[in-house]
């Protein structure tokens, strides 16, 4: 009860400010020894760290009792606005009113540790945000409706509480600000509605933005307004906007943390990459940022010793894929693919497989057909065979000064930027390495990709080279174009020779139109690479009159016309009595020794047959006017065979010819033999008979012992005989009981292994030519420092461009003429001083 000479009395009072001042000091101190005394002790609890599990229920309590103690403050001042209706009498009380509940939210502040209570009500926030997401959000409906609805929430209560007791205000925003801060790059973006979209292969981040400008915005400008109690303000466009940006960015750097994963999945991660793009056209200085993470992930995960060449390659075309797609202008993709390429550059299988790559069959499925998936990087093969021809993709932009669309070179490129034309993934590749290693190479691949072909049109490998001819110098490229012109020429040379031999019209008669139509690759050919499949069967003049039937000419290239021709009368078939049979069909590859890498040379006996085939090519070879004189070469040689047995028949396709000779030397010999059985023989009689290496008899040996084609009767006497009946058979004793050498090592050999010891090895390696040839090599130095007087290894003048401008068979780099040198040297003939080198 307020009497009415208090209310006089208090009216006096505040009626003159400084005594008025002199009362809310006097009442503040009063206030604050109780609040010291009764409710401070109660708080006790936020002077210890706050489990994020007791957060709700310590602001609860402590929301409860400030409230009691200011509603206790205040019960005189609120007694007395009651009691009067006096205007002037009301705003004098409730300007005191006002100054204490100030002066008691400044003592609430400063006895509390306001850090800890910050973090609180921020977990706090968080933990409501997240919550709400749970219980209001539907993504399946989201993702079917390509819109998320996930709505927000929190306690408006405890918000406009913590503004009446004091917590409110600057320490709430900020609290508040903390706890979106992290639901932005947590909560809101883990959640199904924003997941990379898999299927679709689109962005979310036009449906990340519209989720912030619809729900997020309007929910923060309410929880403001509740903190801040001035009402309802509205968030500014410029604000708006910087959610949304900082929403987009966080979605962007989570993508980031594991775009190494997304660019091994690529084509299928394509959206991540598209939400990557949205990120940096947001951010645009974090692009350094992107790059640093996928060079240190890469480092981490892939350029180490554990990881395959064929898998870094793989990889390597992903990354150019996806950087594309990242920064058409290729800045992004040259910092990033720096350390790939360094590192390939590094490993000494990576041009083999590049090359190898270029020559694998890949099916309608994108695999690899009948290549080992460690020596072929299927990528590569891939991009190989849906390239576009194009004789304008080696040109440089900068270079062509007559173009109108030329454009500088952007700010942030760095100083090996090169502004090329060629953006695909073979120009990459391509520019790994040295062209003249890279084409050394390949034409090594190639050559023995020619040998095993079984396409007579060769049609792959005429695209590959003029694929080569277009991206590369086109002048190092003569070997390539020569082999393929001696295979060709091997195909018309066997049918004039041996014309019975075609059991078909179709490579005897004139192409008609729609076949020539049908021969002409979509990427466009060039007239002779086309003609070149047909010269045998078609003049000239009558090829290019056909040829402009179904074919326009564009540049140098000629492309298939859309127009249908019309139907063709059916072909008479050939009839069977008309075809000639003979047990041998010969065929005849003829190669330019001098532009095809040095081949295996092991000479030895052939069957009889195989012979008097020899003499009849050579002969009828030196009748159509040839002036070159020919050379066989055993080793290269495959047989398709079949045996006879007593219980069984075997079919043997494309095998070695040194196989065929032995198995025809053991199941008809004609030597003579100190055993009772004459079908019995060793592995040194087959050497001196055959005059075959040790080597080419024991591959053999162990290929038809495998086959079970040959056995063991007595495994101790190293004979071998035919295995007429697979009841013969005897198990072989283990290894260390053999007495002799030869025997010891077959009997060692894997069942089925053997096919892979010598049959692949076509062609030599270039360490091992480099090993043969090393005398020559290093007398033709010896010359040339005697009469040139002192060189150095490189440079065009130096010893390396010596060699390879005078002896063609060379075609190794710096490191190995110093091997040769460093072997002179060691004998005395030559010496070093700094860097060059002279003769003795």
């Amino acid at each position: 009860h307020v009497s009415p000479d208090i209310e006089d009395a208090m009216h006096q009072l505040c009626q003159h400010p400084r005594i008025r001042n002199d009362l809310l000091a006097w009442y503040a101190n009063e206030t604050g020894v109780h609040f010291r005394k009764h409710v401070l002790p109660k708080l006790s609890s936020w002077q210890l760290p706050v489990p994020r599990t007791e957060a709700q229920s310590l602001l609860a309590k402590t929301i409860g009792l400030l409230g009691e103690a200011q509603e206790y403050y205040l019960r005189e001042t609120s007694a007395l606005l009651e009691k009067t209706s006096d205007p002037s009498r009301v705003a004098a009380y409730q300007d005191f009113q006002i100054k204490t509940i100030e002066r008691l939210h400044v003592r609430v502040r400063q006895s509390l540790p306001l850090p800890r209570l910050q973090d609180t009500m921020a977990s706090l926030f968080y933990q409501q945000m997240k919550d709400s997401l749970r219980d209001n959000g539907n993504p399946e409906l989201c993702l079917k409706r390509k819109e998320c609805q996930c709505s927000l929430d929190v306690e408006f209560l405890l918000l406009v509480q913590l503004h009446e007791i004091g917590l409110g205000g600057a320490l709430a925003e900020r609290a508040f600000a903390q706890a979106m801060h992290s639901f932005l790059k947590k909560a809101a973006i883990e959640r199904r509605c924003f997941q990379v979209d898999w299927s679709g292969q689109t962005t979310v981040m036009p449906m990340l933005r519209n989720w912030v400008e619809s729900y997020v915005t309007p929910f923060v400008d309410r929880s403001l307004a509740a903190l801040t109690g001035n009402g309802a303000p509205m968030m500014s466009e410029m604000d708006a906007a910087r959610f949304a940006s900082i929403a987009v960015a966080n979605l962007g750097r989570r993508r980031t943390a594991a775009i190494f994963d997304y660019v091994k999945s690529w084509p299928a991660s394509t959206a991540a990459f598209l939400d990557i793009q949205e990120y940096l056209a947001c951010m645009p200085h974090d692009k350094v940022l992107v790059c640093d993470s996928f060079i240190k992930q890469a480092e981490t995960r892939l350029l180490h010793a554990g990881a395959s060449t064929t898998e870094i390659l793989s990889i390597y075309a992903n990354v150019i894929h996806s950087f594309r797609l990242l920064d058409a202008r290729g800045v992004l993709l040259e910092k990033v693919a720096h350390p790939l390429r360094s590192y390939l550059r590094g490993r000494d299988d990576t041009v083999a497989i590049i090359a190898a790559s270029f020559l694998a069959d890949v099916g309608p499925d994108g695999n690899l057909i009948n290549s080992d998936s460690e020596k072929v990087c299927a990528d590569i093969s891939n991009e190989v065979s849906y390239s576009a021809l194009n004789a304008m993709d080696n040109e440089h932009k900068t270079l062509r000064y007559d173009d109108m669309n030329w454009t500088p070179d952007p700010i942030d490129a760095g100083p090996d930027y090169k502004a090329s034309k060629s953006e695909d993934v073979l120009a990459y590749v391509l520019g790994l390495f040295d062209p003249e290693d890279f084409i050394k190479e390949v034409t090594t691949v190639l050559a023995q990709h020619l040998l095993q072909a079984s396409d007579p049109e060769y049609v792959k490998e005429i695209r590959l080279v003029e694929l080569f001819k277009s991206r590369l110098d086109a002048t190092k490229l003569q070997a390539a174009e020569v082999m393929l012109k001696d295979v060709h020429d091997s195909v018309s040379l066997n049918k004039r020779i041996n014309p019975a031999r075609d059991t078909t019209r179709a490579h005897t008669e004139p192409p008609t139109p729609r076949e020539i139509q049908a021969g002409i690759p979509d990427e466009g050919t060039t007239l002779h690479s086309l003609y070149t499949r047909y010269e045998g069967r078609m003049k000239p003049a009558q090829f290019y009159a056909a040829l402009k039937l179904v074919a326009i000419k564009r540049q140098d290239l000629y492309f298939a016309k859309r127009t249908r021709l019309p139907p063709e009368p059916p072909r008479t078939p050939i009839p069977a009595a008309t075809i000639p049979k003979d047990p041998l069909d010969f065929r005849v590859q003829v190669l330019s020794s001098f532009f095809w890498p040095q081949m295996r040379a092991n000479d030895f006996a052939l069957p009889p047959s195989f012979q008097e085939r020899e003499q009849g090519f050579q002969q009828a070879f030196a009748r159509l006017g040839n002036q070159r004189k020919l050379h066989f070469r055993h080793a290269l040689a495959r047989v398709d065979l079949r045996l006879e047995l007593e219980d069984r028949t075997l079919e043997q396709k494309d095998v070695p010819v040194w196989r065929a000779s032995v198995i025809n030397a053991l199941a008809s010999p004609d030597w003579e033999t100190d055993h009772s059985e004459p079908s019995e023989t060793t592995a040194e009689q087959l050497i001196s008979h055959l005059q075959m290496d040790e080597e080419l008899v024991l591959d053999a040996l162990a290929f038809w012992t495998a086959e079970r084609v040959l056995y063991q009767p007595l495994p101790t006497s190293g004979l071998y005989a035919i295995l007429e009946r697979l009841d013969m058979d005897v198990p072989p004793p283990h290894p260390t009981l053999s007495t002799h050498p030869l025997s010891a090592q077959q009997q060692q050999t894997p069942r089925g292994a053997a096919d892979g010891l010598l049959s692949s090895a076509l062609v030599t390696s270039q360490a091992s030519l480099l090993h043969d040839n090393a005398p020559m090599f290093q007398a033709f130095i010896a010359n040339m420092l005697r009469n040139g007087g002192a060189k150095e290894v490189g440079g065009m003048m130096g010893i390396t461009g010596m060699l390879r401008m005078v002896l063609p068979t060379f075609t190794f780099g710096e490191a190995e003429t110093a091997w040769l040198l460093e072997g002179m040297e060691g004998r005395g003939e030559v010496r070093r001083r700094g860097e060059e080198w002279s003769v003795v």
